[in-house]
């Protein structure tokens, strides 16, 4: 059980309240706010994937109808309470309930083939139709009661509207012999205590017989009953109870029915918070572009641009460092850096994620990292200085420190902020080496930050530490944030002080009071730490370029293996054809030679026997001898232009030339492949139907903004996929978007791959739902 101090340090409740706020229904919303992390592993596969189903169906653009649906429980609860009787508004809750119910039921039964874990979920929303309608005839939507609700209610109206109606002709007439007189204070009727009375100025109420009910404000007014109405009033009253009495009875009967389906009617509303809950994790998901990683403890542990949930949404996702480690056999990172560079986000994001992962609640993670499951997550973070509890600020790290030590086992998270500070540096680092060094003993996973040079040399020389810095900038002298795993950092004091403005003759005395080895080494580490930087800026570098090439080869690989097989079938095709065509000559031959030895060998079948001998003969030859004429004058290339490729049986019409670079682009069927102009000769067997009208060259790209690749194979997209992008950069264009479509996701992983390769890209990610989502890729151009 992981404390509820752990959960509100690491901000969980935070991010639990924003996934809360996509939910459609009150229960929803409670279960979201009452998820608590796991440490049963296929509980949490369970939910991960479920949730990953609902993202699925989201971005297939096929969302459940949910509507609001209060809490329920305690209402039907009520039901079954001996002389309880639910109000109409109160049955329609129910009834809603059971109609979103059937809708789940539907809804999950068709998405069966895209969501297995959800069907799981049918059985409990099952709910008979025939429920809905003994609800639906008593109450309308508004929950009024239904005049036909009862054949003894629809009689009972009835007869209230004739009572009614008489009553109004009498008090009418009434009126108007009153009126005439002038002793009635105004023309109009009104009702006292469900009684229809009249209106009578106070200095003439003797004039009417009758029962006064009341008087006005200022008592200038009173309602009189006349006598005459009396015995329709005292009529209409009575059969006002007995329609209330019949309604009590009908909505007696109602709950009494929802008594009876109790259970059935909690199962689903349980289950309908649980597939809300769902689908707000999803949403959820879908607004941090999060995922469900691997959670397997026989792998190395693996962040990768892993980002803090909390500061993702405030800062947005450009503006958040992603934080990306690797961890084999080590057990204890030591991170050392500069005050404010990030060390205690790298703890909390850790902390937070690991929580939020075990609650079922995708994280903002690349989806091959792979995380640990934790029985518990320990953390001594801040400080907890009490005057009231008489704790300084070393106490209360220790008081943490000893709790962790007691519940810390071999499945155990620690994190620790700056250990070992508070008190004398060098009995601190001591005591935080100690401690590190029994938690590495009991198998801890730990994560601690410090100022401690002492702790880096024992990171260095400890088997299950490793060192980890928080990288600085200096030229600017200021944190970048990013975590570096391998080596330790420096705190940059003398650095941030000049930064600060501190007068450079104060920082050059501090430097003298500094032990000259200490100085030396932070010097030597800081000087070490700028020019790693620069180093691995170049290795990236290398190996971006290294990964676009290997992908170009591949693509250029597919390329010809797919002409290579084109080629073999054209051939087969042709030989077919030229056997076929062999077929019919010598059958055309073989009806000359029996023409010849019908006719007795006469001149004229002889002649005419020749002439087609002699034509059959020239058709033959245009098999073997095709009439083209080569050219190898660069000049004559254009394009629209139908060309061979030297040496092989490949043949194609110009679509880009490229002079600067001596290339051309040619098609040649389905396949669009880049040839030197050296290699190309003009094919003057094929002539152009249509003269080519514009053309488009690599030095003058269309600008377009979008490129539309549904429907197409992998393997046809790729190649419209690298022009688009080169076309984009040259033409200045810093922002594109791809169209692939949702489908199989095969154009997706397609897009995916060719735009982690290509050297002009500098960021991509997907669409937001309204206009797209998954189903569009936006790029980012350096």
């Amino acid at each position: 059980m992981i404390d509820n101090s752990v959960l509100e340090k690491l901000e969980f409740q935070k991010v639990l309240t924003n996934v809360a706020n996509y939910t459609l229904t009150e229960n929803g919303k409670k279960y979201i706010l009452g998820l608590l992390p796991s440490s049963d592993l296929n509980k949490i596969i369970f939910e991960g994937e479920s949730v990953s189903e609902a993202k699925e169906i989201l971005i297939r653009n096929i969302p459940p109808q949910i509507d609001y649906i209060p809490d329920l429980f305690e209402t039907i609860a009520q039901s079954k309470i001996e002389g309880v009787v639910l109000s109409s508004k109160k049955i329609i809750e129910i009834l809603k309930l059971a109609k979103v119910s059937r809708g789940l039921f539907q809804f999950i039964k068709n998405n069966s083939g895209i969501a297995p874990k959800l069907s799981r979920l049918q059985d409990s929303l099952v709910i008979d139709k025939v429920f809905e309608h003994h609800i639906e005839k008593v109450i309308d939507e508004t929950g009024e009661i239904k005049e036909k609700a009862s054949q003894k209610l629809f009689d009972i109206r009835k007869q209230i509207r004739e009572k009614q109606s008489s009553l109004i002709k009498s008090i009418n007439s009434i009126m108007k012999s009153l009126d005439a007189d002038g002793l009635v204070r105004e023309d109009y009727l009104t009702l006292r205590d469900g009684r229809m009375v009249i209106p009578v100025k106070a200095e003439h109420k003797r004039h009417l017989r009758g029962f006064i009910h009341s008087e006005s404000a200022t008592g200038q007014t009173v309602y009189i009953e006349p006598e005459q109405t009396l015995e329709l009033n005292n009529e209409i009253v009575t059969l006002g109870f007995a329609e209330k009495r019949e309604i009590e009875r009908l909505l007696k009967d109602l709950t009494t029915l929802i008594g009876k389906e109790s259970e059935k009617l909690k199962e689903a509303l349980r289950t309908i918070a649980y597939i809300d809950s769902l689908f707000a994790r999803a949403k959820y998901s879908i607004e941090i572009m999060g995922s469900f990683p691997s959670i397997d403890d026989s792998k190395s542990f693996y962040l990768s641009d892993a980002r803090h949930p909390v500061l993702l949404k405030k800062l947005g996702r450009d503006s958040t460092v992603p934080l990306s480690f690797k961890l084999d056999k080590q057990r204890i990172v030591i991170i050392t850096g500069p005050n404010a560079g990030g060390k205690t986000v790298v703890l909390k994001t850790l902390g937070l994620l690991s929580l939020l992962l075990q609650s079922g609640i995708h994280i903002p993670v690349n989806p091959d990292s792979n995380f640990h499951l934790f029985s518990n997550i320990l953390i001594d973070i801040g400080d907890e200085q009490s005057i009231e509890d008489d704790l300084s600020t070393f106490s209360s790290h220790l008081n943490n420190l000893k709790n962790i030590l007691i519940k810390a086992d071999e499945n155990s998270l620690v994190l620790l902020d700056e250990i070992g500070t508070g008190t004398d540096p060098t009995e601190g680092s001591a005591l935080a080496a100690a401690i590190l060094l029994k938690l590495r003993d009991i198998g801890s996973l730990v994560l601690a930050s410090t100022h401690h040079g002492s702790l880096k040399v024992i990171a260095n020389n400890e088997s299950g530490f490793i060192n980890a810095a928080m990288e600085f900038d200096h030229e600017k002298l200021k944190p970048t944030y990013k975590f570096k795993l391998g080596v330790p950092g420096s705190s940059y004091a003398f650095e941030i002080a000049r930064r600060s403005g501190i007068d450079e003759n104060i920082i050059l005395s501090a430097s003298e009071f500094m032990d000259s080895d200490k100085y030396k080494i932070e010097t030597f580490l800081s000087e070490l730490e700028a020019k790693s930087g620069k180093l691995e800026e170049k290795l990236n570098q290398l190996e971006i370029e290294n990964s676009r090439l290997s992908g170009l080869s591949v693509l250029y690989r597919n390329n010809i293996d797919r002409l290579e097989k084109e080629k073999k079938e054209i051939l087969k095709k042709a030989k077919t054809d030229a056997e076929d065509f062999l077929n019919g000559v010598n059958k055309k031959v073989e009806n000359v030679i029996k023409q010849i030895r019908e006719s007795g060998a006469k001149r004229e079948v002889i002649r005419e026997s020749k002439k087609i001998i002699s034509d059959l003969k020239e058709e033959t030859k245009k098999i073997y001898q095709p009439e083209v004429a080569l050219k190898t004058e660069i000049s004559d290339f254009s394009v629209g232009s139908f060309v061979l490729i030297k040496n092989t049986s490949t043949s194609g019409r110009i679509i880009l030339i490229d002079k600067e670079r001596n290339k051309a682009m040619i098609e040649s069927g389905s396949i669009k492949m880049q040839v030197d102009l050296n290699d190309l000769v003009i094919d003057t067997s094929i002539k152009t139907e249509q003269p080519v009208t514009h053309y488009h060259n690599f030095n003058q790209p269309v600008t377009q903004y979008r490129l539309d690749i549904r429907g197409k194979k992998p393997e046809e997209a790729d190649f419209e996929i690298i022009k688009f992008l080169d076309n984009s950069y040259m033409t200045g264009q810093d922002r594109i978007e791809i169209l692939h479509g949702k489908g199989t996701g095969a154009l997706k992983r397609t897009v995916k791959d060719i735009l982690d390769k290509h050297e002009k890209v500098k960021n991509y990610y997907f669409a937001p739902i309204e206009f797209g989502g998954e189903g569009i890729t936006i790029v980012e151009l350096k």
